[in-house]
């Protein structure tokens, strides 16, 4: 496990495809981005599943993170298509059915058309993010079951099996929206367990453990156990899903 200092650039991620231009013919809509303060909190949970322990302290420093999931209007700008499985759900809908390695390029692309540098957050990144800035909330913003209903599409049924635009449901209270549900989304990090514990200080796992990369926040499909902030998922890098998609990290101006 290695911090963000001092992170080699994705050269293992990238290696397998050449940079192609980015689409000009289609503007980019706006990717709105919160501020994330810097803090310390614990991570994982001592009471679910065995991958959320050990319960262990993380500090990182501020970042900015995407004020929703990736819309298939923006994935489209990007990389000129919409591979989603809910392409009907339209325009305003999370992006779906893109792999780990497929989400390094679209933020390749994204970034060759210059400004702000985005990346994916690292795991600690997205549930300190999700926990409203490192908070005891179990759920993003709530810590009751009988609350999740106000911020997440979730539970297969009651979502119409399917995902649904983007911000529609309540935010956390740090104004993100759908960090619970909708899709699960792909973060840097490589699968570990049980967590490590060092280092400390704006953690991103990027060897051992399991060729596998993290999924955070559940998705339409899942139960209100499988939304929570602590809830850890994982994938091969090819791995492709209509139940996943991506949020975007940057680094703070």
């Amino acid at each position: 496990m290695k911090s963000w200092f001092g992170l080699a650039a994705l050269s293992a991620a990238f290696a397998a495809f050449t940079p192609v231009a980015a689409h000009a013919n289609e503007a980019l809509p706006t990717i709105d981005m919160v501020r994330v303060p810097a803090g310390c909190f614990n991570m994982g949970s001592p009471v679910h599943e065995k991958h959320e322990r050990p319960v262990h302290k993380v500090c990182l420093k501020g970042f900015e993170l995407g004020k929703t999931e990736v819309t298939q209007a923006q994935w489209r700008a990007v990389m000129g298509d919409n591979p989603a499985q809910y392409a009907a759900c339209g325009d305003n809908c999370p992006v779906d059915r893109v792999s780990w390695n497929l989400a390094q390029v679209f933020i390749q692309k994204l970034n060759a058309r210059g400004g702000p540098r985005y990346r994916l957050p690292s795991e600690a990144e997205w549930e300190y993010a999700c926990r409203s800035g490192g908070k005891d909330e179990v759920w993003p913003g709530v810590t009751s079951p009988d609350e999740v209903d106000g911020i997440a599409w979730f539970n297969k049924a009651a979502a119409d099996h399917q995902t649904h635009p983007v911000g529609t449901k309540k935010p956390n209270g740090l104004g993100l929206h759908d960090m619970a549900g909708n899709v699960w989304e792909w973060v840097q990090d490589r699968f570990v367990t049980p967590y490590p514990v060092t280092p400390e200080n704006n953690p991103v796992i990027e060897s051992g453990g399991e060729d596998k990369r993290v999924t955070r926040g559940g998705s339409f499909h899942g139960k209100v156990n499988y939304v929570r902030c602590s809830i850890r998922n994982r994938y091969a890098e090819d791995h492709t899903d209509g139940r996943i998609g991506l949020r975007l990290a940057r680094e703070l101006p």
